[in-house]
């Protein structure tokens, strides 16, 4: 079962079914298998009504509580992003699971058009600022560790002891850690074919991972990035780090930046950012000195542009990743920030402490009760806290 999404119009499906009825005579915006029907009939899943009050999503995918808040809301969350916050408020009570048949519509237009980078940043969401938000910054969640980290580890249900036995969960958000990769296609109209499919190619967490092109006439793909797998009859290297794979390379980062993610991801996110408007602006260049090419007839050669477009990026990216990682190690070793400083010979750099929040020393206390309490006779006077005026430093 498929449908047509109108012109101006997004959508999205995050593992459950979306499309309930469907337009049965409609061939340019509703293709079906002829048994679509019939078949759920025969094998008892539809076995009253007509045919055109048939719910492909109801009868072969009903959501459940788990289908809604570990799929729809990931759909919910990205449409939440471009049709704001009264939208959003509007379909809370069906991705929480409360009331399943508050069925969201299954495309939304945005007020602006969205471009290639604005579905990536998508891909990096975390439910962050939602009614959803797990990184114990809006509602307390010590899930979510000392450094408001917002994955889970799996198992995503679980049950505590404690309470019974009682089944948990984590949300599912839309980037995850075990991602393996993730593309924002682009397919433009006006163009010559070999460069009207455009691929943003990201390995690893969607929000740890730097999204470069890859056009689809490309005749080869940068080392780093390749490898066969077991659509090849090939079982992958997994069990092999390498710093020739780009897998590890980024894995590496990620994985830093999930030991202190307050402190290590902005930094992180700085540099995709820088990254992926470098990459635009290449590929934007790129395609000028190609489409010359075309034009005059030289299409093996405006291919090989391309393609060494996209090799040269994902090569230099690999190395940059690496030394972006050793960046962020000495940054951030030790639990401390350390800085260049030429005003300190010692070492020529500068450390600061990075203290737990002031909420986690106090869930500290509530956990231990006395047990790391200075004795009062060693307790300092106690002094009032003045709030400083942050303005001084301005």
């Amino acid at each position: 079962m498929a449908r047509k999404v109108p012109s101006g119009y997004v959508t999205g499906h995050a593992n459950q079914a979306r499309i309930t009825t469907f337009p049965l005579n409609d061939p340019d915006n509703s293709v079906y298998s002829p048994d679509v029907i019939s078949f759920a009939r025969k094998i008892g899943l539809y076995t009253e009504g007509s045919d055109e009050s048939f719910s492909f999503s109801d009868v072969y995918d009903p959501v459940t509580f788990e289908g809604a808040r570990f799929c729809e809301a990931r759909v919910w969350s990205f449409f939440s992003h471009v049709m704001g916050y009264e939208w959003s408020q509007h379909y809370l009570d069906y991705v929480q699971g409360v009331n399943l048949t508050n069925r969201m519509p299954l495309w939304v237009k945005p007020a602006e058009k969205l471009s290639a980078q604005d579905v990536m940043e998508s891909m990096r969401n975390h439910y962050e600022g939602t009614a959803l938000d797990n990184t114990g910054r809006l509602f307390s969640d010590i899930g979510a560790g000392q450094f408001h980290y917002p994955n889970r580890i799996s198992p995503i249900t679980w049950s505590s002891p404690a309470n019974k036995g009682e089944l948990f969960f984590h949300e599912r958000t839309i980037a995850q850690s075990p991602t393996g990769w993730s593309i924002v296609c682009q397919s433009r109209p006006g163009v010559p074919r070999q460069m009207a499919a455009l691929l943003w190619f990201g390995i690893d967490d969607s929000s740890t991972s730097v999204h470069f092109p890859i056009y689809g006439s490309a005749t080869r793909i940068p080392k780093g990035w390749a490898g066969k797998g077991p659509q090849d009859g090939v079982t992958p290297p997994l069990m092999h780090f390498s710093l020739d794979s780009a897998f590890y390379v980024f894995n590496l980062v990620a994985n830093w930046a999930y030991s202190r993610w307050d402190a290590i991801y902005p930094d992180v996110y700085k540099r995709i950012i820088e990254k992926e408007t470098l990459y635009l602006q290449k590929s934007l260049e790129a395609e000028k000195e190609a489409l010359q090419l075309f034009t005059a007839g030289k299409t093996d050669q405006a291919v090989e542009h391309l393609t060494s477009l996209s090799d040269a990026i994902g090569t230099a990216l690999l190395q940059e990743w690496f030394q972006f990682f050793g960046e962020l190690f000495v940054k951030y070793r030790d639990g401390f920030v350390t800085t260049a400083s030429p005003l300190t010979p010692v070492c020529g750099c500068s450390t600061s402490s990075l203290p737990y929040s002031a909420e986690w020393y106090d869930r500290i206390v509530a956990d231990t009760g006395d047990r790391y309490l200075v004795p009062q006779s060693q307790q300092p006077p106690h002094r009032a806290i003045k709030k400083l005026d942050l303005k001084a430093f301005r």
